[in-house]
């Protein structure tokens, strides 16, 4: 009896409130990069769990219906929006040796109506890659023999790796270490798409809110931006060494 009062007397520890946050990221990237972050997060801040998403649009941001968006473009309109961007990158035309063998190797954008292309339709923009850019020179709007159009960067490495034809959407990232081996080379050196402009946006009214949720939107942003700035400093070396070992071959085929 006097234990179960001193029971009913000592003060009892309140639990820790979880605290969701609504995630959404192209699909790759939520599977080979902000998944593993999010888990660091949470290990850090034991209230805090994640629900991740498909890829959505502003609109569904201002409704409410996620709480944090990873978005490959600024949003035209900000209205209601705070908006951070993390990571800028452009890519370049890649193929496998084995498709070129077939197919033949392109010399200039304009080549490229001859051949297959792999492209990307992104979630949040209405359009497939139009033209290429070297420096502030641009290409005729491209031409190919025929498109496979999707809006998944895992399904054009796939694609590409099976030897189906041209991509000029998927990032280095996706693809890096099948360059370095010379699985895949790249293409048309110098001529790259418009860049990516990859950002975090979420809601003005909730950050304001929520302590919280800017806590994590600020480590989030600065944790991405660091390892993006790394990340591109490899990828641009890995190209920048693939070209070099093309220049090479193509130096041993004329002597």
């Amino acid at each position: 009896m006097v234990a179960g009062f001193q029971a009913a007397l000592e003060p009892k520890a309140e639990p820790h409130e979880r605290f969701t946050i609504r995630f959404a990221a192209p699909i790759e990237l939520a599977q080979e990069y902000f998944s593993d972050k999010l888990f660091q997060y949470s290990e850090l801040f034991h209230d805090i769990e994640f629900a991740v998403l498909p890829e959505v649009g502003p609109d569904d941001i201002r409704r409410g219906d996620v709480d944090v968006a990873v978005l490959n473009r600024r949003p035209a309109d900000p209205s209601g929006l705070i908006i951070r961007n993390y990571n800028n990158s452009t890519t370049v035309p890649l193929a496998t040796p084995e498709y070129l063998r077939r197919h033949g190797t392109p010399l200039s954008p304009a080549d490229l109506k001859m051949h297959e292309g792999l492209l990307l339709k992104a979630y949040n923009d209405d359009t497939v890659t139009q033209q290429l850019f070297f420096g502030r020179e641009r290409s005729e709007p491209l031409e190919w023999k025929r498109t496979f159009v999707t809006h998944d960067q895992l399904t054009l490495k796939r694609l590409l790796l099976e030897h189906h034809g041209i991509t000029v959407d998927l990032s280095i990232l996706h693809i890096g270490e099948e360059i370095r081996r010379g699985i895949v080379v790249p293409l048309l050196e110098g001529w790259t798409k418009t860049p990516w402009c990859m950002c975090l946006v979420n809601r003005r009214e909730d950050e304001l809110r929520s302590a919280k949720l800017r806590d994590f939107v600020l480590w989030m942003t600065a944790t991405a931006r660091e390892d993006s700035a790394r990340s591109a400093n490899e990828c641009r070396q890995i190209i920048e060494d693939a070209y070099l070992r093309s220049k090479r071959v193509d130096l041993k085929r004329g002597s």
